[in-house]
This record gives structure tokens, C-alpha cells and sequence, in this order.
């Protein structure tokens, strides 16, 4: 079924046991804002976000490539699990207690999963990144 429908990559790398890292291009503002908005959403607290800039995040996670971090949002889980783009965003809701996992079964539904890589491909292709960001800590929630 392909990565699309929720065969994740594997890697060596882990998230630290029982959280979910997700990684992010701290040198887009419209990136920046998303990390925040999913810690907001987080009811949780199993989320460690890191900015792909970083090269301390990067050496956590030395088998995904910059380019890769930086074309789209990554979510590595404690089994070595990778998420990529709208699929990423799906496991951090799957992950959320109560009402807030239902939003995740939509990925279920004929042709959703589709339309949301679409959707999500179309916003990250209009993006813009920052020319003078500054590089952020390593990671906005530690473990």
C-alpha cells in the first residue's frame, strides 16, 4: 500500500520510549507556528519537538537527510517508525486522547488519505523559508 497509506520507513534511530519526535524546519516561520499549534493541541505530553536545523536534532537522527527535514514534517516514533507529511500529522492525532484521536480515523475513509497528502503537499510547496531564522534549541519539550 506505500508509504501513503501508513507503511512507515523504519531507521536505528528512536524516539525516546513512549513519545513521538517530531521533527520540523525551524527556518519557516509557517513551521514554527505548526510546532507550536500541535504543542498546543498535544493532550498528551508524548511529543518532542525538534528543529531540523539543529545539528544536535540531526545527530539524534543522522539517517534522515536535511533535505528531506526540510520538504516535509517528520514524525519518528520509539520503534524507529517514520511519518512523513500528512501521514506524520495523522499519527500525532492517532497519538492524542479522547475526542481529539477520532480526527485520525478520517485517514480511513475512501480517498481521504489521498486528498490530504495533496493538500498537505500544496501548503508546503507555497511556504517560504527565512533567510536570517534563528536556529533553535534542539528540542522544545524535553524528554
Amino acid at each position: 500500500m506505500g508509504r501513503l497509506f501508513g507503511e512507515p520507513s523504519r531507521i536505528a534511530a528512536r524516539a525516546t520510549a513512549g513519545r513521538l519526535a517530531v521533527l520540523y524546519d525551524g527556518g519557516c516561520e509557517m513551521c514554527r507556528n505548526v510546532a507550536a499549534g500541535i504543542l498546543r493541541y498535544d493532550n498528551t505530553g508524548e511529543l518532542e519537538l525538534f528543529d531540523a536545523n539543529d545539528p544536535s536534532a540531526r545527530a539524534h537522527f543522522p539517517e534522515l537527510r536535511l533535505g528531506d527535514l526540510l520538504y516535509e514534517l517528520h514524525v519518528i516514533d520509539d520503534r524507529g517508525r517514520v511519518y512523513r507529511g500528512a501521514r506524520a500529522v495523522n499519527e500525532i492525532l492517532r497519538r492524542q486522547s479522547g475526542l481529539r484521536s477520532l480526527l485520525a480515523y478520517l485517514w480511513y475513509f475512501p480517498g481521504y488519505a489521498w486528498v490530504a497528502d495533496r493538500q498537505y503537499k500544496a501548503i508546503a510547496g507555497a511556504r517560504r523559508r527565512d533567510a536570517d531564522a534563528p536556529v533553535a534549541a534542539a528540542s522544545a519539550r524535553q524528554p
